[in-house]
């Protein structure tokens, strides 16, 4: 990007490099089926997330969800907001996009109702490790998991949805505890 050249077209010619060298051929590229696909779905859902950011979505997102709790005292909207930014990531293809995109409004929507700002910092930042197992596109360890077929897409959103509901229920439960007691 810091020499002006489109990240995109750069791959897209190493990947006509290594198919007009005969180092990858079509053939090969077909052996690989869904986890091809999946890197095809992976790479267009990352797009996407990104221009919700750059069209201005977020800060329309943070500006309703500031609005919705308003009332709130400012340890449930703490709450909320964790709970929220957890579940959103459903929306997202990569934990950095997702971080990118939500953690700045997310926090700002807290400062704006009165949370704590380190304890909620801490823990979106820890929420964002978490909640990668939601779906398979949700972190890029996943695509292991999607394109190994032990699998059916089925049970990946099914054991990732439990998996999630468990890591969260355990987060507040005992995380969120202790994260008060070590930021005071």
């Amino acid at each position: 990007a810091s020499l002006g050249v489109d990240s995109t077209a750069i791959a897209f010619l190493g990947l006509a490099g290594l198919l007009v060298s005969g180092a990858l051929t079509l053939g090969d590229i077909a052996k690989e089926g869904d986890v091809l696909a999946t890197f095809i779905w992976f790479s267009v859902l990352f797009t996407l997330s990104g221009q919700l950011n750059e069209l201005g979505f977020m800060g329309y997102l943070g500006e309703r969800l500031a609005g919705a709790l308003a009332g709130l005292s400012a340890a449930l909207a703490g709450l909320v907001l964790v709970v929220v930014y957890v579940l959103l990531h459903y929306l997202f293809v990569s934990q950095t996009a997702h971080l990118l995109a939500l953690f700045g409004v997310f926090l700002d929507v807290g400062v704006k109702l009165g949370v704590p700002v380190a304890p909620l910092a801490f823990l979106l930042l820890f929420a964002t490790n978490f909640f990668s197992a939601i779906t398979p596109q949700a972190g890029s360890a996943n695509l292991l998991f999607a394109g190994s077929g032990y699998l059916s897409q089925v049970e990946l959103y099914r054991l990732g949805g439990l998996t999630t509901a468990f890591n969260l229920a355990i987060y507040l439960a005992v995380g969120i505890p202790w994260l008060i007691l070590v930021t005071r």
